[in-house]
């Protein structure tokens, strides 16, 4: 059985979102990008690029198949030629031709390179999904998105934005903290009594002087980031193509591990770019149907835990076939 349709999802911004286009200073930017608006004008709104959420996803996926291969409390280490296939979809060079068993034979056996596609040697393995790019939902968008979205009222991109400052506080002029930081003497005392230099301390009076020129660079400073404001709300859409039942399993798989950290964007680790995410399934002969809902954790429909668990059980079995054959995957890739 052969799966085609589309995936359609509103991301929520639970915090506000970080998505740098553009540098000036210590000031960042949201990416922007020129579109013709409703009323056929060239206009400028913010798009949440479609291969930031591919790659997040791929990385996802690719941590959950070693994982899940290695078995409880273990992992799974690969040489790097395949690390960079799986988490990065490879690169182009080197001797090796096109082989179509060859890439029949890695579609099979890795279905995470077969949904998002990869370079091996000379040979370009397509992708079975079409990422497309994240739409705010407003009025310079309003007819990328679908018509339920729509509305009069819609506001512009350019009301969803703000900018959040932060201080990058230099604590080594914190005099509670002093008492951490060394206080290279560079003087001793001679045999005549007099302070002298020693070759060492010669070294550490240059080294100082390398340590002045780093502290002369600035380590208190403000900075400022042009950010999506929380409550902001993204369209996006996934094209599957031609996916086989255990590559449409892999597929969830990739969104329900991501699903344990729901974060996109930059400056996570100060709690930007946290979602809730509700994806629609909408085959190409049928009617639409939920999916998979994200608060904090996915909730998978019936449709998509049955394709994970396909997708668990093929990764078991061949767990399995990899105890007695270690180095067969590797060799199929190398």
């Amino acid at each position: 059985m052969r799966i085609n349709g589309r995936l359609e999802g509103v991301y929520t911004l639970m915090s506000p979102l970080s998505h740098i286009g553009e540098s000036v200073g210590p000031d960042s930017f949201l990416q922007t990008q020129e579109i013709i608006g409703p009323d056929g004008r060239p206009t400028e709104t913010f798009i949440y690029n479609g291969n930031a959420l591919r790659g997040m996803f791929r990385d996802a996926g690719a941590e959950y198949f070693l994982s899940r291969l290695a078995g409880k409390d273990s992992f799974l280490q690969i040489p790097l030629d395949m690390f960079y296939l799986i988490f990065s979809g490879g690169a182009i060079g080197g001797k090796q031709k096109i082989d179509i068993d060859q890439a029949r034979k890695i579609r099979q056996a890795i279905p995470i390179i077969s949904i998002f596609g990869g370079g091996v040697g000379n040979q370009i393995l397509p992708g079975k999904m079409n990422m497309n790019d994240g739409y705010p939902i407003c009025d310079e968008c309003q007819h990328f998105i679908p018509e339920a979205y729509r509305k009069p009222d819609l506001i512009s991109w350019k009301q969803m934005t703000a900018e959040r400052s932060f201080s990058r506080v230099d604590d080594a002029k914190n005099e509670n903290l002093r008492s951490y930081l060394r206080d290279d003497s560079l003087m001793i005392a001679g045999a005549d009594g007099q302070m002298k230099l020693t070759d060492g301390a010669k070294e550490q009076k240059k080294d100082k002087k390398k340590k002045k020129d780093k502290e002369d660079s600035p380590q208190q400073m403000r900075y400022t980031i042009e950010v999506l404001q929380a409550g902001s709300q993204l369209w996006n859409r996934i094209d599957i193509i031609d996916m086989s039942e255990i590559e449409f399993g892999a597929l969830v798989s990739c969104i329900d591990q991501w699903a344990k950290k729901p974060y996109i964007g930059g400056q996570s680790r100060i709690g930007m770019g946290r979602v809730h995410v509700h994806y629609d399934w909408i085959p190409a002969d049928g009617e639409k149907e939920d999916f998979i809902d994200v608060q904090d954790d996915a909730a998978l429909s019936k449709k998509a835990q049955d394709a994970k668990a396909l997708y668990d059980q093929y990764l078991d079995q061949y767990s399995g076939y990899l105890e007695e054959h270690k180095d067969k995957l590797v060799e199929l890739i190398g």
